[in-house]
């Protein structure tokens, strides 16, 4: 079954630790953050030890120095890191950490909002039945499917996407900064590669990968963390990664993952069934053996009109076919004549569909 990573005090210590170096070498840090670091440093003599061993390993001796000078009270000899310190039977705990923090910390620096000024932002989106393709300011492209939300926010160390509503196609640049798309609290990663992101209407985010290979997490809720009260109340806690059922954290080309709540669902598609899903894009539907009901919730989001099936019949009725997004006429043209349907307008908006007797 697959599941979310489980949190432990160890890990969430270790988790923090390689967070804040991170963030320590990045950038100095704000009143606020060095309020935050000293209280997390004073909560427990542990954090401080682990703090330390990250910096060596990471041969960060210019934080370590850092850390001396504001916060000497909370860090008794803390630029000598103590050897004796059992830190490689964290391996397993690091190893989940530095992968969530290298893929993640540049996106979360920048959703705390107090690291970077951002270069370059902007807002997108479509109306129902619209698709828009943007070029973004690295030369990646967005094709944004009907009735969509976006925003960017662009930074000298990252890139990030916004997905609020609907549906995009990314096609990654290739350059040093990962490109992130977050969905709800779901973040998916990339250095180059093209792949889809969806928020469904019952708030399930698909991720499908047509090339390349995308890193998967989730932002925890800030309660998660309940024995660090400095992140808990200042900081954005970083990220998870999906833990899947085959021990993995990412997707490759031809894979698809469906994310909600704990459960991640991840499975191949096949090249058929990639050219479905992305039918849209050339401004069409293909249908393939799926059922009347579920091909009409898919013709609704691409036009005003809403389907009402009368006959509990006609729902598991299989439609095969290919339509101009928002052609309502032709499909109801073709229910009529292949599957006996027969079409009644209840107002403008609203079509009642039942058996011809």
């Amino acid at each position: 079954m697959s599941r979310v990573v489980s949190i432990n005090t160890e890990e969430v210590r270790l988790d923090a630790a390689t967070w804040w170096i991170l963030k320590l070498d990045s950038n100095a840090l704000t009143d606020q953050e060095q309020s935050a670091l000293a209280n997390w440093l004073d909560e427990d003599v542990k954090n401080s030890e682990v703090l330390v061993e990250v910096a060596a390993v990471w041969d960060k001796t210019n934080v370590l120095a850092y850390l001396s000078d504001f916060f000497p009270h909370s860090t008794k000899d803390i630029s000598k890191p103590n050897t004796q310190i059992d830190f490689w039977g964290f391996k397993p705990a690091l190893y989940a950490c530095l992968a969530v923090l290298l893929i993640s910390a540049p996106v979360f620096f920048n959703l705390n909002g107090s690291s970077f000024e951002p270069q370059q932002t902007a807002n997108y989106e479509t109306e129902i039945g619209e698709k828009k393709v943007i070029l973004l300011p690295d030369g990646s492209e967005v094709v944004m499917n009907t009735n969509s939300k976006l925003s960017l926010d662009y930074t000298s160390s990252a890139r990030l996407l916004r997905l609020t509503q609907g549906e995009i196609y990314v096609r990654v640049a290739k350059e040093d900064r990962p490109l992130s798309v977050m969905a709800i609290d779901r973040i998916v990663q990339a250095k180059g590669t093209e792949f889809v992101v969806e928020i469904t209407d019952d708030q399930k985010v698909d991720v499908m990968v047509t090339e390349g290979r995308v890193v998967v997490g989730i932002q925890p809720l800030k309660n998660h963390y309940p024995k660090n009260r400095s992140i808990q109340n200042n900081l954005t806690p970083p990220p998870l990664l999906v833990q899947l059922a085959d021990n993995s954290n990412s997707l490759s080309a031809g894979e698809q993952l469906t994310l909600r709540d704990s459960a991640a669902n991840k499975q191949m598609i096949e090249s058929d069934d990639i050219e479905v899903r992305l039918s849209w894009r050339k401004g069409g539907l293909i249908f393939r053996s799926i059922p009347l009901e579920k091909a009409l919730r898919e013709v609704e989001r691409y036009t005003s009109v809403e389907f009402e099936v009368l006959d509990e019949k006609l729902k598991s009725r299989v439609l095969t076919g290919r339509f101009r997004t928002g052609d309502v006429t032709a499909l109801l043209d073709m229910l009529e004549t292949n599957f006996g349907i027969h079409a009644e307008f209840d107002g403008a908006d609203r079509i009642l569909l039942s058996s011809i007797q």
